[in-house]
């Protein structure tokens, strides 16, 4: 009698284990074909036409940052494309966040100015974007030049950021940066 409800309980175990890795390895299944959806809105071109309209897309919330896993202790610079009105926002924020609403609920934007912005195109055929007006009271003009596409996921907060490697020149100082949206 005993061992007889050793072995029931034996076998009721082993069942509750394999339903229960079941369970496990198709969650890991569901989880991997989210995480590939969510990287079918990344740019896959630096085309001008694809460029500008993929920052113009959605909220329009991209980063420039020195790149992907971007440490700084001021921040990283965000910006907010108004595509009905051709102006941006320009925010100071301290880390990444999944999007504009996300980092105004955590109250992170520290706004430093309204800008004009505009898409033109260079010599080698490079999407240009001129941002020019105030910056906390300051005239400023920056030009941010597109090179190649890039993607990545920021070790800090995992957020998936994808976009564009790109040359920043304000007032003709030259430095290499990520311009990206998490995605």
């Amino acid at each position: 009698m005993k061992t007889s409800r050793i072995k029931v309980l034996l076998l009721s175990l082993v069942a509750v284990l394999a339903i229960f890795l079941t369970a496990c390895g198709s969650k890991s299944a569901t989880n991997k074909s989210h995480e590939q959806a969510s990287f079918k809105n990344e740019p896959t071109t630096t085309k001008h036409a694809d460029v500008k309209s993929t920052i113009l897309s959605g909220d329009g919330f991209w980063y420039l940052a020195g790149k992907i896993n971007h440490k700084s202790n001021s921040g990283i610079e965000a910006v907010a494309f108004d595509k009905k009105t051709g102006k941006a926002t320009m925010y100071n924020v301290d880390k990444f966040y999944k999007s504009y609403s996300a980092a105004k609920n955590a109250k992170a934007l520290n706004k430093e100015g309204t800008v004009k912005y505009t898409f033109t195109k260079n010599k080698q055929n490079q999407t240009l974007i001129k941002l020019s007006g105030k910056l906390s009271g300051v005239q400023m003009t920056q030009t941010v030049t597109v090179k190649d596409t890039t993607k990545g996921t920021n070790k800090s907060t995992k957020l998936h950021l994808s976009g564009y490697h790109a040359v920043r020149d304000v007032d003709m100082d030259k430095t290499n940066v990520v311009f990206v949206e998490t995605t």
